[in-house]
């Protein structure tokens, strides 16, 4: 449509009257509008028009999927790792090969100890996973695991590195007839060669790196390099040698007639860690020269450049080979690659910086941050095209006049109408999102999964809650507490992006998890997502938190279960998951419905027998081998009416609050039974009394106890208190405490069941015991020809600390006799008696009487 017939048209409508002439202004500037993008458009797509695309030529077509491990040295955040990625991709996406990732973080945490623990993750996920066909070796770290442990995890699988600084060791490496790949071979050579150029004056070239793997080998690389620059003083600033302020010191002493070329510098002699962004701002900030650049990392944060070597064309190398491995050449037919896809690059900003002329930058060099001539690039459109814009304005003036008053008289009622909504949605946003963390609350996620489960849609529930909370809460307070919920809340958001599932806070440190995915494997992915969330500490007044959490698992195919029994059902695994350990996650069966019927059944009899006085105290003596005669009793809980063994209710009531008051009820009817001992006439003998490691919760218990004593004028050190060493797992600094408050009372202290959990010498060092017992299980495995010199070095041991012994479980005459052999102290068991009544003890203990207790 030419021009002058939309002059022709506009005459037109101006001699158009009513309401009609700005219907067709609004028509003529639609098709005006139209025009001029689809002439831009066209000019721009003639300008910038590719060639024929070409047809993709030996590209492997796998009749089956393919599955590739890549092992990065480095961690996600990494900016080459994005690159590395991003070149595999390139390669793996055209042929449908499938790769999975795993991160050393070499870069922040290079000790054996973080490298262990990398192997045991791998390894679990190897063991669970189908058998990778090839594996990507990310870096210097990466290759030299894969070495290590070639025959445990990569037996017989194809391994392809790249990256690799050390050319030595990827030589060598290459030998391997299953491993091949490509050295991360620098153009350091062009590099000095277009620095001399920019800085003819220059006599010194000054490496900066750092005693890494990677920096080790690009070291090598850089001295290699000396014999090509007889000129030249070679040095190098090792930054693994110096603290962050001698660093700085050895740059500003740099001259400024230098060619300086930034390698790795990525920690301190203090062992800390930094980005490739802090590091090269830091040395750009200090350096008075400037800083060339081995490799694109570090660009734009004040490096000047040079021929730079491509992460990206590394993985995309990389990842040619190991399809041309999948394809069928054998490993040992492809030699290692010394050679890669290096490009010249300059910071444009940095050039002018230094004063350096654009004209002495090599022919078809990448310049950054240099803003191409808009105008000068496309003067042959904007000319045309600034003349329709200048009749769109003259059409769009036009309009607005003819609509301005009564858009005037409308503007109050519509920003009016636009604060009501604006509220409303404020309001509809708090009613069901929450306010700490920002994601939906349990009214949102109730609402969601029932709309799900009415639209017959498979959908899994998942109950995540953090391990240890309520303690976090109490040491470091609710305003961390919080910090913490918020922080899960943001790792959750970033997530649900990305995922196809939905994340809410149902309460407290609870958070609901809802995906339509029932499938276990796609589950397994999505929750090793999840966890891998909670492998970065929450920071708080610079301390680092990390969270553990438990998640009770439960789906749904076909959208017939009704929502609150999903939700119990996932809160029932979810309390597996907690007491199977913490920190993992449970999937929902049937099982966990029964033992929560029967455990409430338990609760059930337990709070009756609380209320009803229905416990009963049984007292099994323990023997004095040197004597033969009773030394003390332990005090053992029964059920007065009702046979159910202490292991069935003593676990339901050590989850709950009950064993407190169990706790209590077994040790004032312990006091009472001496009592009556002593106003029978009877000598006392001391009584243990066990103590549950849930009990800690009980602080006023101690108190308990001395008032007992003092009221009923009973020795202090006549009760024993049976600890266990679970005690001091997860309550270090209480446990010692409450050691303490019995120590001043005059109680004494025998740890119980050593031998059978976390024992450990050393809780003997500092846990103010006197006795120590040892459990009928570690009695039945050793106590036999053979190896009872185990039990006696038990013995001899606890006797050099100073220590009694009590044996546990004898039932036989010949466990009695080789314990005397070995000198023990004290036995227990049904070789003497079965734990009894009180009464029973008085008829069977007539020496009570006369004697006194050894």
């Amino acid at each position: 449509m030419s021009l002058r017939l939309y002059y022709l048209i506009i005459i037109y409508i101006m001699r158009i009257k009513g309401s009609w002439k700005k219907i067709v202004l609004y028509l003529l500037l639609l098709l005006l509008g139209i025009s001029a993008v689809l002439y831009i458009g066209s000019l721009l797509l003639r300008r910038n028009m590719p060639g024929k695309p070409d047809t993709a030529k030996n590209i492997p077509v796998y009749s089956e999927q393919k599955n590739v491990l890549f092992i990065s040295s480095y961690s996600e955040t990494l900016t080459l790792v994005a690159f590395e990625k991003q070149g595999i991709s390139e390669v793996f996406d055209k042929t449908g090969v499938h790769f999975d990732i795993e991160y050393m973080d070499m870069g922040h945490y290079n000790t054996a100890e973080n490298e262990n623990l990398f192997y045991e993750r791998l390894q679990y996920k190897i063991n669970h996973h189908e058998r990778y066909d090839a594996v990507l070796l990310g870096d210097d770290a990466a290759l030299r695991f894969a070495e290590r442990y070639q025959e445990k995890l990569f037996k017989n699988i194809p391994m392809v590195f790249f990256c690799v600084n050390d050319i030595d060791f990827a030589e060598e490496a290459g030998k391997n007839p299953y491993i091949t790949g490509i050295v991360e071979e620098f153009s350091l050579k062009d590099t000095v060669d277009i620095a001399s150029v920019f800085n003819p004056k220059a006599k010194n070239i000054i490496a900066l790196y750092d005693n890494t793997l990677t920096g080790d080998g690009d070291r090598k690389q850089f001295f290699a390099l000396q014999d090509s620059f007889p000129g030249y003083k070679f040095e190098g600033i090792n930054s693994s040698e110096y603290t962050r302020e001698e660093f700085a010191r050895k740059l500003k002493s740099i001259p400024v007639n230098s060619i300086v070329i930034y390698l790795d510098n990525n920690e301190d002699t203090a062992g800390n860690i930094y980005s490739v962004a802090d590091s090269v701002q830091y040395i750009t900030a200090h350096c008075s020269a400037p800083v060339y650049s081995s490799s694109f990392k570090g660009m734009g944060y004040g490096l000047i450049g040079g021929k730079l070597f491509s992460f990206r064309a590394a993985g995309r190398s990389a990842a040619s080979l190991v399809n041309t491995i999948l394809s069928g050449t054998p490993v040992a037919d492809i030699p290692v690659k010394t050679e890669d896809e290096n490009q010249y690059c300059f910071d444009y900003t940095i050039l002018k910086k230094y004063d350096i002329s654009t004209s002495l930058v090599p022919a078809g060099a990448r310049i950054l941050n240099r803003e191409p001539d808009f105008i000068e690039q496309y003067k042959t459109v904007l000319i045309p095209a600034a003349f329709i814009l200048v009749v769109l304005l003259l059409l769009l003036i036009i309009a607005l006049l003819d609509d301005f008053r009564r858009k005037r008289l409308m503007n109050s009622l519509q920003s009016c109408n636009l604060q009501m909504e604006e509220k409303e949605k404020q309001i509809l946003y708090q009613t069901k999102h929450d306010y700490l963390t920002g994601l939906p609350n349990r009214r949102d996620a109730l609402e969601n999964l029932s709309d799900m489960i009415e639209k017959r849609q498979s959908v899994t529930v998942m109950l995540m809650d953090i391990d240890d909370f309520k303690e976090i809460n109490d040491s470091e307070g609710h305003a961390c507490g919080d910090e913490i919920l918020a922080e899960v809340g943001r790792r959750f958001s970033e997530l649900t992006h990305d995922e196809n599932f939905y994340a809410a806070r149902s309460g407290g440190d609870e958070f609901m998890l809802i995906t339509e995915e029932t499938e276990q494997e796609q589950l397994n992915i999505l929750l090793a997502k999840i966890r891998r969330l909670f492998d970065k500490p929450v920071m708080f007044n610079g301390k680092e938190h990390y969270l553990k959490t438990s998640i009770g698992i439960v789906s749904s195919r076909d959208g017939t279960i009704k929502t609150s029994e999903l939700i119990g059902n996932a809160d029932l695994a979810m309390f597996s998951a907690k007491k199977s350990g913490k920190n993992s996650y449970v999937f929902y069966n049937s099982v966990m419905t029964t033992q929560f019927i029967k455990k409430k059944q338990i609760e059930a009899v337990l709070g009756s027998a609380c209320k009803n006085d229905g416990f009963t105290i049984l007292y099994q003596p323990q023997i004095d081998l040197s004597t033969g005669t009773t030394h003390c009793f332990e005090a053992l809980v029964r059920l007065t009416d009702n046979s159910m063994p202490p292991g069935a209710f003593i676990p339901v009531a050590e989850e709950t609050d009950l064993i407190l008051t169990v706790g209590r009820i077994v040790t004032e009817k312990v006091i009472m039974q001496m009592v009556k001992w002593r106003n029978d006439g009877f000598v006392l003998r001391p009584v243990s009394i066990n103590f549950s490691s849930k009990q800690i919760r009980d602080r006023e218990y101690v108190n308990f106890l001395k008032q007992l004593l003092d009221k009923y004028d009973i020795s202090a050190d006549l009760i024993e208190i049976e600890i266990t060493e679970s005690i001091l797992l997860a309550h270090n600094a209480t446990a010692l405490k409450l050691f303490s408050d019995f120590a001043a009372v005059g109680v004494n202290l025998t740890l119980d069941d050593f031998g059978t959990g976390y024992s450990s010498i050393n809780y003997l060092t500092y846990i103010p015991v006197k006795k120590i017992k040892l459990d009928k299980s570690f009695i039945d495995i050793y106590l036999h020809d053979g190896k009872d010199a185990v039990i006696d070095n038990i013995i001899r041991l606890s006797h050099c600390l100073g220590l009694k012994i009590t044996v546990e479980g004898i039932e036989e005459k010949k466990q009695y006799d080789r314990l005397r052999e070995f000198s023990c102290d004290y036995i227990q068991g049904y070789y003497f008696s079965k734990p009894v009544t009180g009464d029973e003890i008085e008829q069977q203990n007539a020496l009570m009487k006369t004697t006194t207790p050894p």
